[in-house]
């Protein structure tokens, strides 16, 4: 499963429904929806269009998709299936692999810094010491985004050039 996130923190806790407090928040969103039985059952990823400390915060104001804290405190039963393979922005990519399963910078991508990433986020990102670039789409997947996916370009909103 690929999601989105309003917000994301540190541990992969993600949040769709509502920005500041739940019982009056400043903005209402679309709501947890399936998130929560989503991200227990099923391989999930985030896709993150525009990476800042707006969304990438030290805590979500809610929780919607669980994240490694949240399925661990939860137990067994919640931590069974769970798994958040990785989260993709317009910054980098990340993972969770560390030993408490926070977020880690896996690549980033071509043109931008550590810097830039750590500057974006809103928590103390692990970094390892040498960061990989994320490497360039091969000309079949460009071909394939642009003439089969996407020939409308509808990527256009939310990717930017």
């Amino acid at each position: 499963v690929m999601m989105g996130a309003s917000q994301i923190d540190r541990f992969g806790n993600q949040n769709i429904s509502c920005i500041g407090d739940w019982e009056q928040p400043a903005r209402q969103l679309l709501g947890v929806r399936g998130a929560p039985v989503n991200t227990l059952n099923n391989p999930v990823s985030y896709w993150i269009p525009r990476h800042s400390p707006r969304v990438f915060v030290e805590r979500v104001d809610m929780i919607c998709g669980v994240g490694h804290d949240s399925a661990r405190a939860a137990g067994p039963s919640a931590s069974r299936f769970h798994r958040i393979p990785r989260v993709v922005s317009d910054l980098g990519v990340f993972d969770f692999a560390t030993p408490d399963r926070s977020m880690r910078l896996a690549s980033l991508h071509p043109g931008v810094t550590v810097d830039q990433v750590r500057e974006a986020t809103g928590f103390a990102l692990t970094v390892p010491a040498d960061v990989p670039y994320t490497r360039d789409p091969s000309p079949a997947e460009l071909a394939l985004v642009r003439e089969v996916i996407d020939p409308a370009r509808t990527r256009d909103r939310e990717v930017r050039a």
